[in-house]
């Protein structure tokens, strides 16, 4: 088996930013096939001579339902595939029920499914002995009420099964709870960011503090065979929206070490053994501490970011796993430049007038991205709505952490302008 050649299933191909995985796949002669819901974007990939067959199935959010649906599709397309994988949040429970249902290789379908839930996820770590915030499941005010009574302030409502920190907030105060609750509720409603069809019970969470980490992991035969290290700018509290990241990290290199180190033994201790996965942490005062487990590589270009900083390709790692081949990994021994990431909010509410950003050049040829996510002419949401509306994401690369910052800075040297939402009398 070699992956030139092989027939690849891709569960949920996710957003149109996923796109140039699925070219770095076909790169590397893989054979795709492609499987989502009925009029996804996914579907062009065919004819932009990515995947070599695309085939609508269910989605229902239930993994217990949709894995066979995807069984039944590939059985009736007479698909023999010899690998499937995922690299979009909501589908690793699929994609390993569907592993497993054909024999092919991938981790355990209840290591993915702990990871999935993060209250599941706490629960696992507890029980393994391993350092682990305070959680509950919230359904109800009355709940979240009862919980903050056990748990304390500050603490974090967030959505069980969400990701990108939507909804997520930090609550201070008996008195906040009614508001914060009807917050995120409104939130998870109207999001089209989250697909909560998995469920959209609350949690509550001990509140941690210090610096958030993105650990991406290699594992090979159940042990760490590679791991990278992304820094989180602080985030926008009371929301926690992401506000950027760097790698590699500049902050102590013994506590990041600490927290990588926690980072294999909650994963190895969920039962995962191979592939790729990306992990979220903090360095607090109180020691390292997971914040949540992802059983799929990192989002954005974060495999871009890595292959840029350490001269390992995530995307062909992922790939190997799921076939069942050895790692083939060289990464450099130091890192060959820095990347510095931002994401770009509005300062308020209103009408989005302007979007400008400064042409800059890196010196390493990584860079500079500019992902758009809002178009001028929309209205906009501000830090005064507390979720503010993400109007893109930049990338840049340079020889060092401080060029790539500077770098950044005359990126973003022109603020997005936006003009005052109306008001009524």
């Amino acid at each position: 088996m070699t992956v030139d050649g092989a027939t690849v299933v891709v569960v949920g191909a996710g957003y149109p930013g996923k796109r140039r995985i699925y070219r770095r796949m076909a790169e590397l002669g893989a054979r795709l096939v492609i499987l989502d819901e009925a009029g996804h974007w996914s579907e062009g990939l065919v004819a932009e001579g990515l995947a070599a067959q695309w085939l609508a199935t269910t989605v229902t959010g239930d993994p217990e339902r949709d894995a066979p649906a995807v069984v039944d599709a590939l059985s009736a397309a007479s698909v023999r595939p010899d690998a499937v994988l995922t690299f979009w949040e909501t589908c690793p429970p699929v994609a390993a029920r569907v592993a497993a249902a054909l024999g092919l290789p991938g981790n355990p379908v209840e290591a993915v499914d702990v990871a999935r839930s993060k209250l599941r996820t706490r629960e696992a770590s507890e029980r393994a002995g391993l350092p682990t915030p305070k959680s509950r499941r919230v359904r109800s005010l009355d709940e979240l009420f009862a919980d903050a009574a056990e748990i304390g302030f500050p603490a974090v409502v967030k959505p069980e099964f969400g990701h990108s920190q939507v909804g997520c907030v930090r609550v201070d105060s008996f008195e906040s709870l009614p508001g914060v609750y009807w917050l995120v509720r409104k939130e998870l409603e109207t999001t089209h960011v989250v697909d909560l069809r998995a469920g959209n019970d609350l949690l509550l969470e001990e509140y941690l503090d210090g610096v958030e980490f993105d650990v991406d992991l290699v594992l090979e035969d159940g042990e760490c065979v590679f791991s990278s290290v992304s820094q989180q700018a602080p985030t926008a509290e009371p929301s926690f929206q992401e506000a950027g990241l760097h790698c590699p990290p500049d902050y102590g290199s013994k506590q990041v070490r600490s927290l990588v180190e926690l980072c294999v033994q909650t994963v190895q201790a969920f039962g995962f053994s191979r592939g790729v996965l990306h992990v979220e942490g903090k360095c607090t005062t109180k020691g390292p501490r997971i914040v949540e487990v992802n059983a799929r590589m990192g989002g954005g270009r974060i495999h871009q970011v890595v292959d840029a900083v350490w001269g390992v390709d995530l995307i062909e790692a992922h790939l190997r796993a799921a076939l069942g081949l050895p790692q083939q990994l060289t990464p450099s021994r130091k890192p060959r430049c820095a990347v510095w990431h931002a994401l770009v909010y509005p300062s308020r509410s209103g009408l989005l007038e302007t979007l400008p950003f400064t042409n800059v050049t890196s010196d390493v040829g990584f860079g500079p991205f500019v992902d758009v996510s809002a178009e001028v002419g929309q209205m906009v949401d501000g830090p005064d709505r507390t979720f503010s509306t993400l109007l893109a994401e930049v990338y840049v690369g340079a020889k060092d952490l401080k060029r790539a910052r500077s770098l950044g800075a005359e990126l973003l040297r022109d603020p997005p302008v936006v003009a005052a939402a109306a008001t009524t009398a």
